[in-house]
């Protein structure tokens, strides 16, 4: 009877399910991110430039609906109702910015989206 008492603790924890669930312990948001990665340390803008790129990289969705929701409430009435492809055919027509530059600060391509 003592070694079942023993052993009923010991297949208990074995039996335990053990995960990890990631994010608990890591940024929530772009600005997170850089807080967290000590982007006020950096010494040369490469580093700065690195950190941003992984932060991006990592909080993508985050980073550019801060991007869209900026240029909404700077030009309300030019660009409030308009979806996201419109708002960057609209930015791209002001700026005559390039494809590339504008996927960089939104994720979307306006030459390939509806």
């Amino acid at each position: 009877m003592k070694k079942i008492l023993l052993i009923l603790p010991l297949l208990f924890l074995i039996g335990l399910p053990t995960y990890s669930v990631a994010g608990w312990f890591g940024s929530d948001s772009y600005e997170e991110c850089l807080l967290d990665k000590d982007i006020k340390d950096a010494r040369t803008n490469a580093a700065i430039t690195a950190i941003k790129k992984y932060c991006k990289k990592r909080h993508a969705k985050d980073f550019w609906s801060n991007n869209f929701d900026y240029y909404r409430t700077q030009f309300p009435d030019l660009l409030n109702n308009l979806s996201d492809c419109e708002v960057v055919r609209k930015i791209q027509s002001i700026t005559n910015n390039g494809d590339k530059d504008l996927v960089d600060r939104f994720g979307v391509n306006p030459s390939k989206c509806d």
